[in-house]
């Protein structure tokens, strides 16, 4: 090969320009701090460094995240501080009020402290920092409460993102603040009727009055009702020492078990029956057995039957009872009728079952509407007896007649009027779940029971002024009513037809939603009904039929609204109205009619109501849910108007008073506690997560640097052995370009 001139210069060329290139690099790396500064310099480097860059960011985010979260439930947790302590203030006020020291007007000053202490907590609960409301869940523009203790936020969490595909809370929405419910928690109910020891005329002798105990014969509670004239009864003597045969008395309990199952049961109580033993004869119909109790009955200082259940987060627990006992009408005639059962060869309990029966006879069943006296042949005499009643609960409502309910009437009564609106007092609970009903639940998953042979009678007062009786036959799924005229009018319960889109197709019985019904009382209630009938064909209802039904549901709708409320009550507003003449009564149409005699002392159960949507039943104490304002409002009525228990005579029935205040106090207290701890431990977590994301961006950071930063001293030192061999190749190709055959000749 023969080495040219242009061969030299071109190597020479070469080697400059390479370490000028390498001198380059080396200048960049110095400057950046990087081994490359573009991808093509090192495809895995740049791939690598920009993951791990990528990595970083993230963890930056989440470390700001954390900082802005973690401000935020350092303000959560001061007001809820604030409010456990003024819940702690408000029982201590309740406390004092209920001491019997206290005047009325001490207790009226009591009640206006606990209503200030009260506005604060809403205040608290409407607490915002920056604009942003802590107690609204997602809405945090809108003002969660009002001074009424209505909600106007919604359920939802805010959340940080803490990791690839991991999240973690950091706010406690309003509707858990004050309307989430606790699970640990026993559902308690009571009478508000006080047994006392009747064997004393208490109106005459006030002095005489004695709340019974368990230890108490059931005659003690009658005594002085077994006689219309009773002014002859020796307290001592005829219940003592020489007591009377007297006869048993008929007890009809009715309600819902622990498990949502509802049942109704008659039993006769021997006189000298002690409560205990009518408690436990109760218990029984519960489920509770001698090896296991699912509910707890006993009676208060105040002579009121209390029951609890006996598992925690249960919310279906119901009790209803009243008791119908024999009346002679004198000291005479009692023995008379006693020794007319005795050549007979009947006893007391015969006469009892008789006497029943013929009231029920007279009444078609129905134990709200006995009407004595009765009239029972017996040896070949007629005697007159009355009916004495023993109420367990009372209250101020009206039944579907229109008459003051007696303590007999149970879900027969029409809703409670507040405003414009009417509402009935029993949440729909679904059995599954325990939670409140909606407008998509099925009245079959309310009832937990088959409704195909359910009838509901509902009974409208319009909004119009008219009377509408109306059958709601579930298993038929058919709607009926009896016009002005007298003609019965029918419809089915409907829905859309999903082939067609504009007809519409019978709903099964088990499939009728809430939404369903409560747009049939909306019916009703705006006069909107239909007028003629319109009949399925084959389970079909064509498309006329069909939007005339349609077009009657819209037009009531712009005057009536039924809805479930958010403690899953139905309730009816009036649109147009800020009062309402609106009257609704439903309730199962066999809910009145029990077994029928003859009665034993032992209990004959049969199946209760599927459904109950108001009722004169017992009131709740406490349970697993809460409704925290609307709980502290009934508080502060209960002493500012002096109720120390439920009081079936008071101005509220169904206010369970001061000593029931105090119960429910407990819990409120511990439900503030309990969000507390849970916006603490979210706030320990997210601190957690902050430390994990500085200490991980730190690790990756080291990482990235191992990837992508240049080795200082490996870079310099590289670059003076560029140097020297760039200055090496300078001086080679000066050396070469001064070579020529001159210098050799």
């Amino acid at each position: 090969m023969r080495v040219t001139n242009n061969m030299n210069a071109y190597n020479s060329l070469t080697s400059v320009q390479s370490g000028m290139n390498t001198f380059y690099k080396i200048n960049q790396q110095l400057n950046s701090g990087y081994q490359i500064s573009n991808s093509y310099e090192g495809a895995n480097t740049y791939i690598d460094s920009a993951r791990l860059e990528y990595e970083i960011q993230t963890l930056e985010q989440v470390e700001k995240a954390a900082s802005m979260a973690s401000e935020m439930m350092k303000n959560t947790d001061s007001a809820l501080e604030q409010m456990v302590s003024l819940i702690s203030q408000f029982q201590v006020k309740v406390t004092q009020a209920v001491n019997a020291t206290q005047s009325q007007t001490s207790r009226e000053a009591i009640a206006k402290e606990l209503t200030r202490i009260k506005e604060e907590i809403v205040n608290l609960a409407n607490t915002s920092v920056n604009g942003q409301y802590l107690f609204s869940g997602s809405l945090t523009n809108t003002k969660p409460f009002d001074i009424y203790g209505n909600y106007f936020g919604n359920q939802e969490d805010l959340n940080i993102v803490t990791g690839d595909r991991t999240t973690n809370s950091y706010n406690i929405p309003g509707y858990d603040l004050f309307f989430k419910p606790d699970n640990d928690f026993y559902k308690q109910i009571t009478t508000n009727v006080s047994f006392t020891d009747n064997r004393y005329n208490l109106v005459d002798n006030p002095d005489k009055t004695r709340y019974l105990t368990a230890s108490d014969s059931f005659k003690n509670l009658v005594g002085l009702n077994y006689f219309e004239d009773n002014a002859w009864l020796d307290p001592k003597k005829h219940f003592e020492d020489e007591p009377l045969d007297l006869p048993p008395t008929v007890l009809y309990v009715q309600g819902k078990r622990p498990d949502g199952t509802s049942f109704k049961s008659s039993v006769l109580v021997e006189p000298d029956d002690t409560l205990q033993s009518m408690f436990d004869k109760i218990g029984a119909v519960y489920g509770n057995t001698s090896t296991n109790k699912v509910v707890d009955i006993s009676i208060n200082e105040s002579g009121q039957i209390q029951i609890k259940d006996l598992k925690q987060g249960n919310n279906s627990l119901d009790f209803h009872a009243v008791a119908f006992t024999p009346q002679f009408e004198s000291e005479e005639q009692y023995h008379d009728v006693l020794e007319s059962l005795e050549n007979q060869g009947n006893t007391l309990e015969d006469l009892t079952n008789a006497i029943m029966q013929e009231a029920l006879n007279a009444s078609g069943g129905d134990i709200t509407n006995l009407n004595p006296p009765v009239t029972v042949g017996i040896d070949g005499v007629n005697y007159e007896f009355g009916l004495s009643s023993t109420e367990f609960i009372s209250g101020n409502m009206t039944d579907t007649d229109g008459n003051q309910i007696n303590g007999a009437d149970y879900d027969n009564v029409f809703f409670e009027r507040d405003g414009n609106k009417v509402y009935g007092n029993v949440s729909q609970i679904i059995q599954a779940s325990g939670e409140y009903a909606s407008e998509s639940t099925k009245l079959s998953e309310v009832s937990g029971t088959s409704l195909e042979n359910t009838v509901l009678n509902l009974t409208v007062n319009s909004k119009g002024g008219n009377t509408y009786e109306v059958s709601v036959d579930l298993g038929n799924s058919t709607v009926s009513y009896t016009n002005a005229a007298g003609q019965v009018v029918s419809f089915p319960i409907m829905q859309t037809d999903p082939l067609t889109g504009n007809s519409g197709i019978v709903t099964p019985s088990n499939e009728i939603s809430y939404k369903q019904l409560n747009d049939i009382i909306g019916l009703f209630a705006s006069d909107q009904v239909p007028t003629t009938s319109i009949n399925a064909v084959n389970n079909q209802i064509n498309a006329a039929d069909y939007q005339t039904y349609q077009t009657a549901l819209q037009d009531s709708k712009s005057t009536v609204e039924v809805n479930l409320d958010y403690k899953g009550r139905i309730t009816v507003t009036d649109r147009l109205s800020t009062g309402t003449n609106i009257g609704v009564a439903i309730h199962d149409s066999n809910s009145t009619q029990f077994a029928q005699p003859p009665f034993s002392t032992t209990a004959n159960v049969t199946e209760g109501a599927s459904l109950s949507f108001n009722a004169n039943n017992a009131l709740i104490i406490d349970e697993p849910h809460v409704d925290f304002i609307k709980d502290l409002d009934n508080m502060i009525e209960a002493v500012s108007k002096g109720y120390i228990r439920a009081d079936a005579n008071s101005e509220d029935p169904r206010n369970t008073g001061m000593q029931g205040a105090l119960a429910r106090l407990d819990h409120l207290g511990e439900h503030l506690r309990k969000q507390r701890t849970i916006i603490g431990a979210d706030a320990a977590a997210v601190e957690k997560t902050a430390d994990r994301a500085t200490m991980l961006k730190l690790n990756v950071k080291e990482i990235r640097s191992g990837v992508i930063d240049i080795d200082l001293a490996a870079v310099l030192t590289n670059m003076m052995q560029t140097q020297i061999n760039y200055q090496a190749a300078l001086k080679a190709t000066s050396t070469m370009s001064q070579l020529s055959l001159l210098n050799y000749m």
